[in-house]
């Protein structure tokens, strides 16, 4: 089994490097656009003058190999292989693992939202009447103290209700100018975003200096930026900004004709979840559920650190944000609701050695305890062990191989929408079939090497990635050819049928979970 894990490794990584993202950083790093115990170390730990007390870390593994801290967020850091040989240059991966107590008491947290709603003339009939009717839920589940601002965009932006505090007068206040709100002409996305985040700036003067409230912005819209900013990269700047606000962005995607790869990108560059609607009757459903994730919150300004050991080099991360500054990579993980898991994969390069235990990096978690209302860090380091013999090369392990065809998995799909969308239907296709073949090499393999404790969490995981490639495959059917086309003439690809738009949109939002 060694061997035949060791090839599919190297094959999936080498997948990885054209498919993911942020292979090989120069030394200031990039942000970005969306995967046997070995001798005795420093456990997981907690630092600070502030720290949660029930410290699992004390309990864990006392190995380089894995370590967990934490309790209102617990992280779990695992290398991907214990053993490599030590007389040449080796690769290995770093997951963490992060994830809110589901159990958390406490106070409900302050909300600071802006709801950024699309007006222009393509929302008219169902789709606005319902998307105000949906803001108008979010506002009733906020609690007296929040704050709230609305905003519409056409071409330009209307701010509806600038930054306001939550009380029974400004409530009833508020839901009534969200229903005076009517259909504009074109759109600037960019416009409603850039507004929206003034908006939030405005929210940290209130209720004595924003201190303990979430920051998030609810962004809705049914068609491509016709106005503004246009380009995805320009998107995921304006996103990484939200970011270092402290703000995530949900984005909702309504119909079949908006962008999602500007949707998804503002999505996951900001730590925030991107939604596709294809009825807008469920509309109010979407935004009931992120009131409800608000009010769950348990952690916000998460960030993970992770220091490199000397002599090792980044490879790449896999599908956040990220910054670094010499061999320091810095990664936000933004605000974690009751039970929200959230990872982060890397990939470094460790050097030759002697035999013996070699630590690649240590890593920092910082957040803010929104249970406590206190600062919270997490500690731990990740090596592995040096050996001689090839026989003792150890497997992937199976959490970080499901973890990395996840990341496998989300490029299949975003790749299979690009090629289609210029008329690669059949490349589409095959790109979906070659990360079925990559599933399948893995589905068998990953559940063994994981933890007794997490095997069917692995199975689970292979089932639904297998489930959403085969749908994915199902949608890409041949468009017909253009029947007024002249014998043998270069044409553009015909619109693909709604259907088929259809799956390009869940294909979008399905690679945004699978990266989360």
């Amino acid at each position: 089994m060694r061997t035949r894990t060791l090839g599919f490794m190297a094959a999936l990584s080498m997948a990885l490097v054209g498919g993911a993202v942020y292979a090989v950083t120069p030394n200031g790093g990039f942000a970005a656009s969306p995967d046997p115990s070995v001798a005795d170390a420093a456990s997981g730990s907690e630092e600070g003058a502030d720290q949660d007390t029930d410290l699992l870390g004390a309990a864990g593994s006392a190995s380089l190999s894995q370590f967990t801290a934490g309790k209102t967020v617990t992280v779990e850091g695992r290398v991907g292989q214990t053993k490599l040989l030590g007389s040449s240059v080796q690769e290995n991966l770093l997951l963490l693992e992060l994830k809110g107590d589901t159990a958390s008491g406490g106070e409900q947290p302050r909300v600071n939202l802006s709801i950024v709603i699309d007006k222009s003339g393509s929302m008219r009939g169902t789709r606005l009447t319902n998307a105000l009717a949906a803001a108008e839920t979010a506002v009733q589940r906020l609690r007296d103290g929040d704050t709230v601002s609305v905003i519409a965009f056409d071409t330009k932006t209307e701010i509806v209700v600038p930054t306001t505090a939550v009380n029974t007068s400004s409530r009833s206040a508020t839901l009534q100018s969200i229903r005076g709100i009517t259909l504009g002409g074109d759109t600037c996305i960019s416009c409603g975003l850039e507004e929206g985040l003034s908006e939030l700036r405005r929210a940290e003067s209130f209720g004595g200096g924003g201190t303990g409230a979430v920051e998030r912005m609810i962004l809705l819209s049914d068609g491509e930026p016709t106005s503004g900013v246009r380009d995805v990269s320009s998107f995921r700047a304006i996103a990484q900004r939200a970011m270092t606000q402290g703000v995530s962005v949900t984005t909702i995607g309504v119909d079949v004709e908006f962008n999602e790869s500007i949707m998804t990108a503002i999505a996951l560059a900001s730590n925030g979840r991107h939604h596709f609607v294809e009825n807008d009757r469920d509309l109010a459903r979407v935004f009931e559920a992120e009131a409800a994730s608000l009010e769950e919150s348990v952690a916000a300004d998460s960030v993970a650190e992770i220091q490199l050991a000397p002599g090792v080099e980044l490879v790449q991360v896999f599908d956040r944000t990220f910054t670094r500054s010499g061999d320091r990579i810095t990664v936000p993980l933004g605000t974690f609701t009751k039970g929200e898991t959230k990872t982060v994969l890397v990939k470094v390069r460790a050097p030759a050695g002697a035999d013996g235990a070699t630590e690649l990096a240590k890593v920092d978690v910082a957040y803010r305890d929104l249970v406590s209302g206190k600062d919270q860090k997490l500690s731990g380091s990740l090596g592995f062990e040096r050996v001689s013999r090839s026989s003792d090369v150890a497997d992937l392990d199976g959490l970080v191989l499901d973890r990395l065809q996840r990341s496998e998995t989300a490029a299949a799909l975003r790749d299979a929408n690009s090629l289609f969308v210029v008329g690669k239907a059949d490349e589409a296709r095959r790109r979906l079939q070659q990360a079925q073949q990559s599933l399948n090499k893995a589905k068998n393999i990953a559940p063994k090497l994981a933890p007794a404790s997490r095997a069917k969490d692995v199975e689970k995981s292979f089932a639904a990635q297998e489930a959403e490639l085969s749908r994915a495959e199902g949608g890409f059917a041949t468009p017909p050819p253009d029947p007024f086309a002249a014998p043998g003439a270069a044409k553009p690809a015909p619109a693909p049928a709604r259907e088929q738009k259809v799956h390009q949109k869940k294909n979008a939002e399905v690679a945004n979970d699978l990266a989360f």
